[in-house]
């Protein structure tokens, strides 16, 4: 979809915002000719206490768009703007209802595209319609694409990531890019892309690596199995790991060479690397991107995690090792992903490697 007679000029534009517990991010993209997304206005972080008001949420989540359409209009009248949304929730692929959400509890079975359209409604006095994206009008609003978190980020990590990292899509030597995407931070989530596609399974819910068994002897988790990976490689693990009161405190001891923060953080990467052997034998990806809070780390965390996994890993004497890699786009990630996402799914063309919206 799309065209101009000046490959560079922008064609649409999108808003991406990316919903967690406790703040909303959101930022917007331009489109080129050529199918390169470049930077526009500049981001948003909005912190809230919403994550059991449902509709106080998706009116927020309204608002900062709102704010993001005007600026957009103002300086690039004309364009589609189609927008994304990315939650920390389990979503339905089919219909982007939010299935089951640990921290934003007011959207949990909540049909989010629907919601979010009647909120934008509601805010400029214009009807909601699905289709509004891929037709702008003065007369309608569109509804989001609504995607998981993990997900969008790891779009976001496959398309836009690290320059030296393998181009999202398939190399006649060593096969399809495959990419695990696993973010640390209050519990584990995770994704994965093949040659710049997210494989989201059958009901939405591939990714949720944080609650696969890795330590059978190991403590009980909240959701009902034992020795859950997350419990022994979240931000939670990490500073009980330490005896510190949070991630933060022990990311930044370990960072100026503290011995026990040290220890505690190559522990926990130790437990990362055997973990992602589980998923190198179920998933076989030729990358591993490491995202969320704990990976600030670096390689204080991925070395160690590297060698358990060279370690763990099924016929690792027969066959290439996956890289492991920290993700490059840091918080924008989820945000950028819902974004693209959100073009993707309105008809336009994106490139698999559009290194210009870093």
């Amino acid at each position: 979809m799309g065209g101009s007679a000046h490959p560079g000029a922008p064609v649409a534009a999108a808003i991406g915002l990316d919903v967690g517990g406790g703040a909303v991010k959101a930022g917007a993209v331009l489109l080129d000719g050529r199918g390169r997304l470049v930077p526009a206005l500049t981001e948003i972080r909005v912190a809230h206490h919403l994550e059991a008001d449902g509709a106080g949420l998706s009116a927020l989540c309204a608002r900062t768009a709102l704010e993001l359409f005007g600026a957009l209009d103002a300086s690039w009248p004309g364009l589609p703007v189609p927008w994304g949304v990315s939650a920390a929730a389990w979503i339905d692929p089919r219909s982007g209802t939010a299935v089951f959400s640990p921290h934003l509890m007011g959207w949990r079975q909540r049909p989010l595209p629907q919601d979010l359209g009647a909120a934008l409604s509601e805010a400029t006095g214009r009807p909601s319609s699905a289709q509004a994206a891929a037709r702008p009008s003065r007369d309608t609003v569109p509804w989001p694409a609504v995607v998981n978190d993990a997900d969008a980020a790891a779009w976001a990590e496959a398309r836009l990531g690290d320059p030296a990292a393998p181009p999202a899509g398939p190399d006649p030597v060593r096969g399809p890019d495959r990419m695990v995407m696993v973010a640390i931070g209050t519990g584990i989530g995770g994704a994965l892309v093949q040659e710049g596609v997210v494989d989201v399974g059958a009901h939405g819910m591939a990714g949720e690596f944080g609650h696969m068994t890795v330590d059978p002897s190991g403590l009980p988790c909240p959701c009902g199995n034992t020795g859950c990976w997350e419990l022994l490689v979240s931000a939670e693990a990490l500073a009980a790991r330490a005896g510190r009161p949070s991630a933060r405190s022990v990311l930044d001891d370990a960072l100026s060479a503290d011995p026990r923060a040290v220890r505690a953080v190559q522990e926990t990467g130790r437990w990362l690397g055997r973990g992602l052997a589980t998923l190198a034998a179920v998933l076989d990806p030729s990358r591993f991107v490491i995202g969320g809070g704990v990976a600030v780390a670096g390689d204080l965390l991925l070395e160690p995690a590297r060698a358990e996994l060279a370690r763990h890993i099924p016929g690792g004497r027969r066959r290439p090792v996956p890289s492991v890699m920290v993700a490059s786009l840091g918080n924008r990630a989820g945000w950028l992903g819902a974004a693209g996402l959100a073009l993707e799914r309105s008809g336009w063309s994106v490139r698999e490697s559009a290194t210009a919206a870093r």
